[in-house]
């Protein structure tokens, strides 16, 4: 039995907060968080839970970092609001963009900062339309990969192809030109071919869409280095030479959705230096700051800026450019440069990946493992022959299973395959991480239609 304080706050709940990717009304909510700390979290009932999942894969850096609350509670005393609407500034937002221009890719030192990772998208989209224009080309196009995600606006809602049309569904109609690319999931692929014969077609079919919807009205191709929402899977090594290179041949952007990978979760400061690519824009958010705020930012590369240079910009959001925001991310910058935060995803993600492939793989309903740095997932079929998914009921029980017995995962938002997520922040211990392991390990070895 919850305690009556619990109790109270879960009748608030249900009386007047609406959850996001929920049922409107649903009664079984809960739990209800209280605090945190390290790769940790506690409710109100004093139960704590190992956040496997960095909550949306955006505590990256771990729950209760002193140096970023520090940071955002000096910042606070000082100004608390500045935006950068027009042609004023603040100092914390210049110091930030300083800092950020000496880790970022070569050539992508330009700075659009939003409120999170959907406006960073949302940005990326107006950006390239825009920048097509200046240069006379009626381009518009926007082509995105099946079961990605990329935010849940009127644009990048129209991009995110993860759920089977789920956030579509009853929202119609959302922005249009927007094309649709196969996914990169060789698992599960979607010529039925096997890799490497395949000849990596997921890929190059990205030059027949190009052709197929004329290539003088395709902006872009949006891709995430890993896809997140469809179960943290990454692409086979020679998918991104391949897209650059179509990309430029028929110039077209090509933008990297980093919201989730960016700031180290993969075992690299940028996930495209897994495979030695440019992006020609790149949206960030999420691990900017530790998502201890509202933050998130579009990176323009050079070929852009110079091309709007001289146009007006009519674009923007109020806290566009915080300067609270903006002290956070110099602290978690410096955070993660210091405590060799990227070196520790690539060290404890290898270590996991280890495990994974040398215990879970042999489990009977374990049909793929991969991912990068800690950035994983898992497979679950019901029978490795007919791979056949669990159903989303027997999915939902066991996520509940399982985090009663203290680890909090998430599950990947797919319609015809089921995928753990295994997300801890980058700070994780290999002990911390071992003691995930052993819970989820029993979890899914017990894993049976309910």
């Amino acid at each position: 039995m919850a305690s009556k304080r619990t109790e109270e706050l879960l009748d608030l709940d249900r009386k007047y907060l609406i959850h996001g990717f929920a049922v409107v009304g649903d009664e079984d909510v809960g739990p209800i968080i209280e605090r945190a700390d390290g790769v940790r979290c506690w409710d109100t009932e004093g139960k704590a839970y190992f956040d496997a999942a960095s909550q949306q894969t955006s505590n990256t850096l771990g729950h209760g970092q002193k140096d970023i609350i520090d940071a955002i509670c000096e910042q606070a005393k000082k100004l608390q609001f500045a935006h950068l609407l027009g042609k004023q500034s603040n100092v914390p937002i210049i110091e930030f963009a300083r800092d950020l221009a000496k880790v970022v890719p070569p050539g992508l030192a330009h700075f659009y900062f939003t409120s999170g990772g959907s406006e960073a998208v949302e940005t990326a989209f107006k950006i390239a339309r825009f920048y097509w224009s200046k240069q006379g080309k009626g381009k518009y196009k926007i082509i995105s990969v099946q079961d990605s995600y990329h935010g849940a606006g009127m644009g990048s809602a129209a991009a995110t192809r993860a759920g089977s049309g789920a956030f579509w569904t009853g929202y119609a109609p959302l922005a249009s030109g927007f094309v649709q690319a196969p996914y990169y999931y060789c698992n599960r692929c979607p010529f039925h071919l096997d890799y490497p014969a395949c000849n990596i077609l997921c890929a190059r079919y990205m030059e027949e869409i190009i052709r197929k919807e004329g290539p003088d009205s395709v902006a872009a191709f949006i891709v995430e280095p890993v896809m997140g929402g469809a179960g943290n899977i990454s692409p086979p090594p020679e998918y991104f030479s391949i897209v650059r290179q179509i990309c430029t041949d028929y110039d077209v952007l090509l933008i990297g959705d980093e919201v989730q990978t960016g700031f180290g979760r993969t075992g690299k400061m940028w996930a495209q230096e897994h495979w030695g690519v440019k992006w020609d824009m790149m949206a960030v958010a999420k691990a900017i700051d530790g998502c201890y705020l509202p933050f998130g930012a579009t990176l323009i590369g050079d070929q852009i800026y110079e091309g709007l240079k001289g146009a007006m910009l009519w674009h923007g959001w109020t806290q566009h450019g915080n300067p609270i925001c903006a002290a956070a991310g110099k602290a978690a910058l410096k955070l993660i440069i210091r405590d060799k935060l990227v070196e520790n995803a690539d060290t404890v993600g290898n270590y996991v990946l280890e495990r994974l492939n040398g215990e879970f793989k042999t489990l009977s309903n374990v049909s793929d493992i991969g991912g990068k740095g800690l950035m994983l997932g898992i497979e679950l079929v019901r029978d490795k022959a007919t791979m056949i998914p669990f159903d989303t009921v027997t999915m939902s029980k066991w996520q509940r299973e399982v985090l009663q017995k203290g680890l909090y995962v998430r599950l990947a938002l797919a319609k015809y395959y089921t995928r753990v997520r295994f997300n801890p922040p980058i700070i994780t211990t290999k002990e911390e991480a071992d003691e995930m392991l052993d819970i989820l390990y029993p979890s899914i070895a017990d894993l049976k239609l309910r």
